[in-house]
C-alpha cells in the first residue's frame, strides 16, 4: 500500500494535474473555458509524453531563457560599476 505513495497522481493516462484545466471548464462552462481547457490538457499530456513534470518543465524553459552562460557569483556579490 505505502509502497506506491511517491509515485505521480494519474488518472487514467493523464497527470493528475492535466485534469485541473477540465475541472474549471466543468465547473464553469462555456466554449471559451472548454477551449482553454482542452488546450491546457493537450499541454499536460505533451509535457508528460516527453517525461518531464510541470515544475521540471517550468524548470528547463528557464533555463532555454536564460542561455548556456551563467556567472558563478550570485547576484547580490556582483559589482555592478566595477
Amino acid at each position: 500500500m505505502w509502497r506506491a505513495t511517491a509515485k505521480p497522481v494519474r488518472l487514467a493516462i493523464l497527470d493528475g494535474r492535466a485534469c485541473l484545466p477540465l475541472l474549471v471548464t466543468v465547473t464553469y462552462w462555456s466554449w471559451t473555458t472548454l477551449y482553454i481547457g482542452v488546450l491546457g490538457t493537450a499541454l499536460f499530456a505533451t509535457i508528460s509524453f516527453f517525461g518531464l513534470t510541470l515544475p521540471a518543465a517550468l524548470r528547463t524553459v528557464r533555463r532555454l531563457i536564460t542561455g548556456p552562460v551563467r556567472s558563478g557569483r550570485p547576484t547580490w556579490k556582483r559589482r555592478r560599476y566595477g
